[in-house]
């Protein structure tokens, strides 16, 4: 047998050196300097190392690509194969990524780490099943109110508080509606124009994305119950991640899921920290009665109630991540 051709392809191997490297070109709204893109970049020196170059890995932070529905888009387009995201940018994607973030669904962080080992392989698996590869789910503390009013009763609210809520979370809004107040949906970049021209007085938001984002300064009270639970992500497309061989592929979701666990633990320290920062600054932070409280959890389950019922919403596996919550408080 002529064994010519196939030596000169060898040779031809040999003489072209080593394989190209693939690059992942990842889009983030947080700016350089930020926790995020310090872990991102730490992320990324890890996985060059590892994969001996093979995988590179190209950000671009500070919202240059535009804000999440732009990346998705440009994601499909393959122009980006990757994003950082809130939880709730990939809801167009899945439903699913909604479990975590029901209004008043959760009393406290406890309740969530609780059930993470069960529910976070499920939304996983979502959005897997949508295209979208995501090594971990990184929680970023529970949102609270701020306004610049002290907080009422329930039923003393009107429709004088102009609450912003997320531009497509028709839950929220058709909740804080049943509270008798005002929603105004707006994207994030929005927010704080809103909040000085008057068009919002009050705002959900985490202890120190008020702070990063200046909203605290157009506040003056924060109400001490836990709202919803918020959580980012970093997302790949499972089209650029079948390019990588297997190792490479295991090795990045690897690095970029222990880069969500330390960010997590960051947000935890930075969450504590600004509350601190927050009453220093004159911003009172008052909790409500118990009897207040779970006036809030009742009209959020049955606005919840009404919109699944309706159809107007679909939570997969809700109905068992509430059954586990309340044997776990039937076990305390």
């Amino acid at each position: 047998m002529n064994k010519l051709p196939a030596l000169f392809a060898l040779l031809l191997i040999l003489l072209a050196g080593p394989l190209a490297a693939q690059e992942l070109r990842i889009a983030t709204l947080a700016p350089d300097g930020s926790s995020w893109m310090n872990e991102l970049r730490e992320a990324e020196r890890r996985i060059a190392a590892a994969t001996e170059q093979r995988v590179r890995i190209r950000y671009y932070p500070g919202g240059v690509m535009g804000d999440a529905s732009a990346v998705l888009r440009r994601m499909r387009l393959n122009q980006v194969q990757g994003g950082a995201f809130t939880v709730g940018d990939l809801a167009a994607l899945t439903s699913a990524v909604n479990l975590y973030s029901l209004p008043f669904l959760f009393e406290s962080e406890a309740d969530v780490q609780a059930i993470r080992a069960e529910f976070d392989p499920l939304i996983m698996a979502a959005l897997a099943d949508a295209g979208m590869v995501i090594p971990g789910l990184s929680l970023g503390g529970f949102a609270y109110l701020f306004g610049r009013e002290s907080f009422p009763s329930p039923e003393q609210l009107s429709t004088s508080w102009r609450v912003w809520v997320p531009a497509g979370d028709e839950l929220s809004r058709r909740t804080l509606e049943a509270a008798g107040v005002s929603p105004v949906p707006l994207p994030l970049a929005d927010v704080y124009t809103s909040l000085q021209t008057g068009a919002i007085n009050t705002f959900a938001s985490t202890p120190s994305a008020a702070i990063i984002l200046q909203w605290h300064t157009r506040a003056r009270h924060m109400l001490d119950l836990p709202i919803l639970m918020t959580a980012g992500t970093i997302g790949i497309d499972s089209r650029a991640l079948q390019r990588l061989a297997e190792a490479d592929r295991e090795i990045v979701l690897k690095e970029f899921g222990q880069a969500l666990e330390r960010l997590e633990q960051v947000n935890q320290r930075d969450n504590e920290s600004a509350r601190q920062a927050l009453m220093e600054q004159g911003i009172r932070i008052s909790a409500p009665s118990d009897e207040h409280a779970e006036t809030w959890r009742r009209i959020a389950r049955d606005t919840r109630q009404r919109m699944i019922e309706s159809g107007q919403i679909e939570v997969p596996n809700l109905d068992r991540m509430i059954d586990v919550l309340n044997r776990l408080h039937e076990a305390e």
